[in-house]
């Protein structure tokens, strides 16, 4: 079934007239689950199958290293979304139907580090002038702090896109909760979960000194220590007597993706609020301010277990029942929207 896909699509490639076109990391359409559940599979997988449902000339692009070839393909009547890079702006030099989605952060950390999704802000900016269209996948931290209000450079150049007629659309990281239900139920560990990479804005050394200080245990995968398939329920079944409570006084996120998973499986989040979490609760953490933190995690290690699950519950139930983060739909819905104004 899926070389006959892949054929179709080649076939596809092959026949003139207008087409979508979606720059991504990687095509997971075809196969969601390859390589276990991630972030990127997800957003590969969603917003290529809207578009390909929704269009019938639908053609996947590689974020870097695309065959030159199938670049040159590309018309001015022809609309391409995706991420900012290599091939991106091949694209911008064939067609001006061009829509930037991508994830987003305005923190200043993220254009000053130097890494594969790091570039100096005017070089962001640069590589967002050719877009007609702007959707930033961010948190609502993000949008109000760095976007609505005035106190760094990211307002005054969204200020000038929308001078200038361009759109700007914001949108929220969602989850399946179909895959990632809850299986966090009783809280009676006293210990600590941390699931992600250890990239110095994950302050992952900060949340390993606030646990060694009460006393306490964290358990962490993906930072290279321990992997965790999830889609291995075994491992998966595991967590809960692991863990209470995930880990986080981050620095800045771009999507809180690990926070609204570990969420969603009913563990209770203590992070920072510029890691991106919606919801607010009585024992946030702050960014950077040990003492403060190690506070709120001897306060509330003297709740019981049934305070621990009441706020569990309650957290809970914000995630599921809000249509920002518990459902893809609210994003390729922003997607097709946008595509469809460049697709006359």
């Amino acid at each position: 079934m899926k070389w006959i896909k892949r054929l179709a699509g080649l076939l596809q490639d092959a026949l003139p007239g207008k087409r979508v076109y979606y720059i991504y990391t990687h095509n997971n359409r075809h196969d969601r689950f390859r390589n276990g559940l991630k972030a990127n599979t997800e957003l590969s997988y969603w917003v290529a199958c809207a578009l390909e449902k929704q269009f019938p000339r639908f053609s996947f692009l590689r974020f870097q290293g695309e065959k030159p070839q199938r670049i040159q393909r590309i018309t001015p009547q022809d609309v391409v979304i995706g991420h900012i890079g290599e091939t991106y702006l091949a694209a911008a030099k064939r067609t001006k139907r061009l829509i930037s989605f991508s994830p987003w952060c305005g923190n200043e950390d993220h254009s000053e580090t130097v890494g594969p999704a790091c570039v100096s802000k005017e070089v962001e900016m640069g590589q967002y002038d050719h877009a007609a269209t702007l959707i930033l996948l961010t948190s609502e931290f993000n949008d109000r702090i760095y976007r609505q209000q005035p106190r760094n450079f990211w307002y005054d150049y969204f200020e000038k896109c929308k001078q200038h007629g361009r759109r700007v659309r914001v949108v929220h990281q969602p989850i399946d909760l179909a895959v990632f239900r809850r299986i966090k139920t009783t809280y009676t560990t006293d210990n600590f979960l941390y699931i992600g990479n250890a990239n110095h804005m994950k302050c992952v050394p900060d949340a390993r000194r606030l646990v060694e200080h009460v006393g306490r245990s964290l358990h962490l995968y993906g930072t290279g220590e321990r992997s965790i398939n999830h889609l291995d329920q075994i491992a998966i079944q595991q967590l809960p007597s692991q863990s209470d409570f995930f880990i986080q006084p981050g620095r800045w996120e771009a999507q809180c993706v690990s926070i609204l998973e570990a969420a969603a499986r009913g563990f209770i989040p203590l992070v920072s609020p510029d890691t991106g979490y919606p919801y607010d609760h009585p024992y946030m953490l702050r960014y950077g301010d040990f003492d403060y933190n190690l506070k709120q995690v001897r306060a509330v290690l003297k709740l019981s277990a049934d305070e621990r699950r009441q706020l569990g519950d309650y957290l809970h139930q914000q995630l599921i029942s809000d249509p920002h983060h518990n459902t893809w739909s609210t994003l390729t819905d922003v997607i097709l929207e946008e595509v469809k104004a460049l697709y006359v």
